[in-house]
């Protein structure tokens, strides 16, 4: 590959229709559960670009929608196949019900998709539909390029692949995340590709791995008690309510949480996973029925998984730190593990986002931030599965117009690069 290549493509690329593409696909409200618009759109500007798309369907509300070119080499000959994908999952969704115990009042509204001077605003421009045209866009060059891929260069549009996840009561394909997602698709789509890439905002750094998570519902257990009756001198330690022992409870998970993020921190070659631990929500009594307080109590606590973190040794790190807090349980309701790719296995994909960033930016790729890598992101089912995945994209915050067209150069040349090239009409 010669640099007189990448000034071919950025010679196709119309920077105008990028930027239609992107305002177009982002501004269609696809929040988790409700992906279906924004999959069609996907599905028909596929199919006007002779990519073949087809559907992969876990409910018919929520399907993947699979493209493909390439695959020239002949039967005989060794190629490699190359998945890109991204999520059509960007708002979440919740009722407003629901949003008035997470939104404090007076919080300023999220930004809408625009752009404005080449830079664009929106959440779904950053996460996560900016890079699916991006890829999508790379794609076409190839094709007007002429390049005939030797392996196969699957795209895909994922429902599913932010939360929420099926706790207490909501339940069900419409309320699952991941389940519908690239699990879904890895085993539903009928692919099997050498190398995933899972396009989103990483600053045009990359990382191999990435972070899980634990959903622990830490159960505090007591009796309720008729006002009349109760004693309001009773000491906190111990105390028959237990919302009153809310307070100890917190206070040692706010310890053991540095400690946890200290222990369990990660480092590899190409990425640095530092697991985080929060608490994210409270449940307890009927504030209709006060009169006789509540038995039970209970904090959901979100726990970080790293790739080599098991789920059942945090379950018992963290019954350690919480004993002696009286009458509880502690139940692990929801559940994704990290994942970090083979370093052998990864390192032709890594070599070709290289030489594309080497083409494209003059530069070699950097290791991404941290937090891209204690997150999680597709490429951990991929990588748990033995497929060699990293996450790599363009600039995750405000985005301009110039970083969608390098990320969709970058995305063309590490296709060419993974995939090969069968014959081209390219000199």
């Amino acid at each position: 590959m010669t640099d007189a290549l990448t000034r071919r493509l950025d010679a196709l690329l119309d920077r105008d229709v990028l930027r239609r593409r992107i305002l177009e696909l982002c501004a269609i409200p696809s929040p988790q559960g409700h992906e279906r618009e924004a999959g069609e759109y996907v599905e028909r500007w596929m199919a006007s670009e002779g990519f073949r798309p087809r559907r992969v369907t876990a409910v018919p509300e929520r399907f993947h929608v699979v493209g493909s070119i390439g695959g020239h080499a002949p039967a005989a000959t060794a190629s490699r196949d190359l998945l890109i994908a991204s999520h059509l999952d960007t708002e979440g969704g919740l009722d407003p019900a629901d949003a008035r115990w997470c939104v404090p009042p007076g919080a300023p509204p999220e930004e809408p998709v625009a752009e404005r001077d080449g830079v664009f605003t929106g959440a779904a421009v950053a996460n996560d539909r900016g890079p699916m045209a991006c890829f999508l866009t790379a794609a076409s060059l190839i094709r007007q390029a002429n390049i005939r891929l030797a392996g196969c260069l699957h795209l895909a549009a994922c429902p599913g692949e932010i939360g929420p996840d099926p706790v207490d009561g909501r339940a069900g394909v419409a309320q699952s995340g991941k389940d519908v997602g690239a699990a879904y698709l890895l085993a539903n789509g009928g692919m099997a590709p050498d190398f995933m890439i899972a396009a989103e905002g990483t600053d045009f750094a990359v990382t191999a791995q990435g972070a899980g998570y634990a959903i622990f519902r830490l159960s505090l257990h007591g009796e309720q008690i008729f006002t009349p009756l109760f004693d309001t001198a009773l000491p906190l330690e111990g105390h028959p309510n237990p919302i009153y022992r809310l307070g100890d409870a917190i206070a040692r998970l706010h310890a053991w949480a540095p400690r946890f993020e200290r222990d369990h921190r990660f480092e590899t070659a190409w990425g640095t996973t530092i697991p985080r631990v929060q608490i994210g929500a409270v449940r307890g009594g009927l504030p209709y029925a006060l009169g006789g307080g509540t038995g039970v109590c209970a904090l959901y606590v979100e726990v970080g998984l790293s790739a080599v973190d098991r789920v059942q040794d945090v379950r018992r790190e963290m019954e350690a730190v919480l004993a002696g807090i009286g009458p509880h349980a502690l139940d692990c309701v929801a559940y994704r593990q990290g994942a970090v790719a083979d370093e052998g296995a990864v390192s032709p994909l890594l070599g070709a986002i290289a030489t594309a960033s080497r083409a494209v930016r003059g530069a070699e790729p950097e290791v991404a931030d941290p937090v891209y890598a204690s997150m999680w992101r597709d490429h951990n089912v991929y990588n748990r599965a033995g497929i060699p995945a990293v996450t790599f994209g363009p600039r995750r915050w405000r985005p301009t117009l110039d970083d969608f067209v390098t990320a969709t150069l970058l995305y063309a040349r590490t296709a060419i690069e993974v995939c090969g090239v069968a014959a081209s009409e390219v000199q």
